[in-house]
């Protein structure tokens, strides 16, 4: 994770993303072994373009003391405004979701509530506005799908196994450079146990870049902090 302002939940295991002026907000979920370039821009707000002003001020947002008396002589049009403009985010409120070996080029915009299928490409600075597809890869602006990856049955394929739920022991011995041979080995390491499903460590990192290791609870549903291991000192006796 390189430089950057993040708000995501998740993000798994072999992905690498950010620098630059790098900005996720509203992401519910990055997967495995994803490819994230700089300047990526996820989630960021929306402003209405049929209101007089497209300023967030008109909805009730910043409470500046020059603005007290305008807020209290038209309260009732700005509670207005702000209701409809709520409406409209319930619409595309969801988050954001990025599915398992995507690539995602540099400069890209993926508009809150947008997921992102299993393998699919983003191009270099698309604007990306609707659901893609696992395996395919879009471009433009808006973005638009452009191929797939694969043809239909590989990709099939690809989305039966889920190698990354395996981390890379689905991967020995495979040729990355021939997709049929690749495939054929997956499944064979799968079917055989060879391949072993994938479990990393935990963490959580806040806005302080600090990192606190941690376990799912499912009581919760979330994430718990580890308790660090307890420090003895030299006159102290641990029974087993």
């Amino acid at each position: 994770m390189q430089s950057g302002r993040y708000l995501a939940d998740f993000i798994g295991g072999f992905t690498y993303l950010g620098g630059g002026a790098s900005i996720f907000r509203h992401v519910a979920s990055i997967g495995r072994f994803c490819s994230i370039a700089n300047n990526v821009v996820m989630g960021q707000v929306e402003h209405p373009t049929d209101y007089l002003s497209a300023h967030p001020l008109f909805e009730g947002e910043f409470d500046w003391p020059q603005l007290s008396e305008f807020r209290a002589r038209n309260a009732p049009a700005i509670a207005k405004a702000a209701a409809l403009a709520g409406t409209r985010v319930q619409g595309r409120a969801d988050k954001i979701v990025v599915g398992n070996d995507v690539w995602i080029g540099e400069g890209a915009f993926i508009r809150r509530g947008v997921t992102i299928g299993d393998g699919a490409v983003i191009a270099s600075r698309a604007v990306v506005v609707k659901d893609v597809r696992p395996y395919t890869i879009v471009g433009g602006i808006p973005a638009k799908p452009i191929k797939t990856r694969f043809p239909p049955d590989i990709i099939a394929e690809l989305m039966r196994l889920q190698w990354w739920n395996y981390g890379l022991s689905a991967l020995d011995d495979a040729d990355f450079t021939d997709i049929e041979q690749a495939v054929r080995t997956i499944d064979r390491n799968i079917a055989s146990g060879r391949a072993e499903p994938y479990s990393g460590r935990l963490v959580h990192i806040d806005a302080e870049e600090a990192v606190t290791l941690c376990r799912f609870d499912r009581l919760s549903g979330w994430l718990a902090p580890i308790a660090p291991e307890p420090a003895f000192t030299d006159s102290e006796a641990v029974l087993c």
